[in-house]
């Protein structure tokens, strides 16, 4: 790879990463995190006031990202917002005759990175600020976290319980939680957006679209069922706490095989994506359906 094929590549980035920034359905995003404080932050500040215990401020975050509820939520926007991904309008083929396909398609999974980045790593933040009043900062699971399910037994089952279960904070320490929750998300969110592009390419953008909410839904089905059949999907490889049971400190389905399952899909739809763009006409000026 050299310089110029990676300055044309990163010019391409840059361009479609400020074109998504200034889209309207940006907005999306707030009221999603509107949503998340309702169904994640609030309980937990609730539950933490009750113990009388702050808790950590990393804890809201986690519980977003092994939520099912939210698992299911922060993709599902993330499509709306890269709904048209990758956008092919006048315009673009323009730069393109004079970048090259490759590039193009560089610059397109360069910029479908720095998207879920920067979706995830607000949505993140905007958490932990909802989250500092009622939390202190540290690497460490809250005794609010640790000790609620023991000092209120009849709330054990309850929605908040359920935000931060006893799989996660028996297991396996905060710190790496977090980096296996927000990794793991990445690498999910990558795999669908790979999925739009390579659809893309063939001039079947609304059949991508159509297959990545498939996807997510029978992720959906399977963890809810908890059939064995959920790990052929990314959602039970995302979420931590299915990996482990409450207590045996055996893992139910090892975490290395869930970035295995991510690096392997998305080695081969990055590959599928470079034979497609040999093969992809760019010459109509109509935007790729």
């Amino acid at each position: 790879m050299n310089d110029r094929f990676l300055t044309k590549s990163l010019r391409i980035a840059k361009t479609e990463y400020i074109k998504w920034l200034r889209n309207p359905r940006m907005l999306i995003g707030g009221i999603l995190v509107i949503v998340i404080y309702t169904l994640a932050v609030v309980p937990l500040l609730e539950r933490a006031q009750k113990m009388g215990i702050p808790m950590n401020i990393f804890e809201p975050i986690i519980a977003v990202g092994n939520s099912g509820l939210l698992v299911l939520l922060l993709p599902s926007v993330f499509l709306i917002l890269q709904s048209d991904y990758p956008v092919i309008e006048p315009n673009s083929l323009m730069y393109l005759s004079r970048t090259g396909k490759r590039a193009w398609l560089m610059g397109q999974i360069l910029f479908s990175l720095m998207s879920i980045v920067t979706y995830l790593g607000v949505i993140f933040v905007a958490v932990g600020i909802c989250s500092a009043s009622g939390s202190y900062l540290g690497l460490e699971w809250s005794e609010s976290t640790r000790f609620y399910a023991a000092t209120f037994p009849d709330d054990a089952d309850g929605f908040a319980a359920s935000l931060l279960p006893p799989n996660l904070y028996n297991q396996i320490s905060l710190g790496m939680t977090l980096v296996y929750t927000f990794s793991l998300l990445v690498l999910y969110f990558f795999l669908l957006t790979l999925v739009l592009l390579a659809f893309s390419l063939i001039k079947k953008r609304n059949l991508g679209l159509f297959c990545t909410y498939a996807i997510i839904m029978a992720g959906v089905v399977t963890c809810v069922v908890k059939a064995d059949a959920m790990w052929a999907f990314p959602m039970a490889n995302t979420i931590i706490w299915l990996h482990y049971t409450e207590i045996l400190s055996t893992p139910i389905y090892p975490i290395g095989n869930s970035y295995l399952y991510f690096g392997c899909g998305i080695g081969v739809l990055l590959i599928l994506c470079a034979v497609l763009i040999r093969r992809a006409e760019f010459e109509s000026t109509e935007v790729l359906q």
